[in-house]
């Protein structure tokens, strides 16, 4: 759908749930790239390019791959190896008719390194500034109060996140234990479709970014392998 056709089928939907009572994954980063465009006068992409990826030197991120890069994109297995059954992803070279705040961009590990680096830096990355360090504090501080139901984060099929709240795009850790996987309170993470994975841990001033073209059920059991891997290195 164009952004237009979008917003207009989300528009004729009724809510699942009251405001401010229940976490659930949703279109909400999609509709706010849409107001982005809107105030901007300007393609997200062009907004990213801009504001992020421009002075963060993320040279291979961005909506569509590029002909000339192609044959970088990762390829998934035909088979997932847990259900057996066929699996694919998207053409990458191809345009989206919008371009969606809530996770269509590719990227590499070392660019998106560079983007978590930035957040563990509090906005800063090699001496330029993209955001502000109280914006960046805001946005990952757990937003979820008492009163808000959180079952649907903490079964979220993807990756196995007991104990965390949720800030502004990415889930963080209220307590020590209780996750599944050693870490901080106030580490934040999130995935992508795909299988990627990344953490910031700013009381072990640790980033991390695990990148996979796995889009079936193995995703989840490769997420847990590389965080635990990851946690029992910085124990050793």
């Amino acid at each position: 759908m164009t952004g237009a056709e979008f917003i207009d089928a989300l528009s004729k939907l009724p809510l699942h749930y009251q405001p401010g009572t229940t976490w659930d994954y949703s279109y909400g980063l999609d509709i706010l790239g849409l107001a982005i465009e809107s105030v901007t006068k300007q393609p997200l992409g062009r907004v990213f390019q801009d504001r992020l990826f421009g002075p963060l030197g993320m040279t291979d991120t961005a909506f569509t791959v590029p002909t000339e890069k192609s044959g970088r994109i990762a390829r998934a297995l035909a088979i997932d190896v847990v259900t057996g059954q066929p699996q694919s992803i998207r053409d990458q070279t191809q345009s989206w008719k919008f371009e969606c705040g809530g996770g269509c961009l590719t990227s590499t590990a070392l660019d998106y390194l560079k983007f978590a680096q930035m957040l563990l830096n509090r906005g800063t990355l090699d001496g330029t500034r993209v955001l502000g360090r109280k914006t960046v504090e805001y946005m990952t501080a757990d937003h979820l109060g008492p009163g808000v139901d959180t079952a649907k984060l903490h079964d979220f099929p993807v990756e196995h996140i007991d104990g965390y709240g949720f800030g502004l795009g990415v889930a963080v850790r209220r307590v020590p234990g209780v996750a599944g996987i050693m870490g901080s309170p106030g580490d934040f993470r999130w995935s992508g479709a795909q299988g990627t994975l990344f953490w910031v841990d700013p009381q072990e001033e640790l980033a991390v970014v695990y990148m996979a073209q796995t889009p079936g059920a193995i995703r989840a059991h490769y997420r847990q392998v590389i965080a635990t891997l990851v946690q029992q290195a910085i124990v050793e």
